[in-house]
């Protein structure tokens, strides 16, 4: 059998949503109790906004529930506070105004940054500012510029591919595209772009890592295909990372310090403001 709290509780949930689809004014006059802690009283209005559009019955119910049940916990332990507190513990009068000051300063530096602060950052800024503080930029995984290519393991003339695949010429370059776009069943040409170390597929992954220190050229095979690395370039864990994967951040720090500049100006140009139209005084102790 249910209890009597919880066949209350049933009442007044389902009263709750009954409101809800009913056409009860939201104003105070006619408003509906909900729960009661000592002096305290929640209504229906108070709560209403909690409901989302087009919530369903079982979802409102529960969510009035959690509502009730956290309104109830927190005036609760509010009467505990109040009466095991000190008087000056209790004067939280000065944290009270510290509190609005902060949020009230926040929220008009924020309306105006949103009004007058420039966030368009240009390529050539961000370049300067990677150029000039790059060692604050470590790379967290290996990244390389590198030919990757994935060949069947019966492709034919696999020796000339090992020497195009080494060689700086252009023409041997070309063959070598051109061989890959015959017989390839993956190729990418890296050298001009960074990529993420991890992002290559290779069979044994890890041997291959091993090799990054000192090797070039990686080869493996899998019984089925015929994988080939040449690393042109690569970056280590801790090395620098290459501005493409710190671009985002760059940017963001930029304009970070554009908002220092601009509340420390903000609040310089206030206070100039004011002394010059003599709107405070500072007293000189006796």
């Amino acid at each position: 059998m249910q209890s009597r709290s919880s066949k209350i509780l049933i009442f007044v949930l389902c009263s709750i949503i009954a409101l809800m689809f009913s056409c009860v004014s939201k104003t105070r006059k006619g408003d509906k109790t909900i729960a009661k802690v000592g002096d305290k009283y929640l209504y229906f209005s108070e709560m209403s906004y909690i409901f989302p559009k087009g919530c369903s019955k079982d979802d409102s119910i529960i969510l009035a529930k959690l509502y009730i049940d956290n309104w109830i916990k927190t005036r609760l332990l509010l009467q505990k506070a109040e009466l095991n507190l000190t008087k000056d513990q209790l004067d939280i009068s000065r944290e009270i105004e510290t509190y609005r000051t902060s949020l009230l300063m926040h929220k008009y530096e924020e309306q105006l940054l949103q009004e007058k602060l420039d966030t368009t950052v240009l390529d050539s800024e961000i370049n300067e500012y990677y150029e000039a503080n790059m060692a604050n930029f470590s790379s967290d995984e290996y990244v390389v510029r590198a030919i990757y290519i994935k060949l069947p393991e019966n492709s034919p003339t696999l020796w000339k591919v090992r020497q195009w695949l080494m060689s700086d010429q252009e023409k041997d370059m070309q063959d070598l595209t051109d061989y890959c776009q015959d017989y390839a069943v993956q190729f990418n040409f890296f050298y001009n772009e960074w990529v993420q170390w991890a992002k290559i597929d290779l069979p044994n992954k890890e041997a291959a890592t091993r090799l990054l220190a000192n090797s070039e050229r990686i080869e493996q095979h899998d019984g089925n295909f015929t994988y080939l690395v040449r690393i042109k370039e690569k970056r280590t864990p801790g090395d620098t990372a290459p501005l493409v994967f710190v671009k985002d951040k760059v940017k963001s720090i930029i304009i970070n310090k554009r908002k220092v500049k601009f509340i420390s100006e903000l609040e310089q140009n206030v206070y100039n403001d004011a002394l010059s139209k003599n709107q405070f005084e500072i007293f000189k102790n006796p």
